[in-house]
């Protein structure tokens, strides 16, 4: 079982730490595990070629360029990987069209991986890690915030009742 600082120690991988070569569907799914491996034990982080597939069709993700995906696929099918546990695709489909009006794949996943590294630490240890409140935040943040805490409350949540259950 992870300790809580284990947790607090997760790093999502940054736009710059994906390959900036383009893949093959398998090797996406070989990146794609190892960056969501960490929380498997914690929530369904299952992502199959099958998945790439229907995330294409269903036009969550642009169409490879000769069956080579790129970071915007990567950053993409990372987010989707986190939200799909509480969100259906339309409704992940439908926040990523919101967000994309406001900025770059680039800077919105950067957005993501801080955020989502935030609300685990705060989560996992609000007295070293208080909620940021000091400021106003956009609507688009205000979206990626509360989507990465629900991630983090739920891992929280299964982490304490592991926690009790080895008592």
């Amino acid at each position: 079982m992870k300790t809580r600082e284990d947790y607090l120690n997760y790093h999502c991988p940054r736009w710059e730490e994906f390959p900036d070569v383009e893949l093959y569907a398998d090797q996406v799914l070989t990146v794609i595990q190892r960056h969501v491996s960490f929380f498997e034990d914690d929530v369904e982080m299952t992502f199959t070629s099958n998945m790439i597939n229907n995330y294409v069709k269903q036009k969550i993700v642009k169409p490879p360029v000769n069956k080579k995906y790129d970071r915007v696929h990567l950053a993409y099918f990372t987010v989707v990987c986190f939200l799909k546990s509480f969100f259906t695709i339309s409704e992940i489909c439908n926040g990523i069209e919101y967000l994309m009006k406001s900025g770059s794949v680039q800077e919105l996943y950067t957005v993501f991986c801080k955020e989502l590294e935030s609300a685990i630490r705060t989560t996992f240890d609000p007295v070293r890690f208080p909620p940021e409140t000091s400021q106003k935040l956009s609507k688009e943040i205000e979206i990626i915030r509360a989507a990465c805490f629900a991630f983090a409350n739920f891992l929280f949540t299964k982490h304490v009742i592991g926690e009790a259950e080895l008592q």
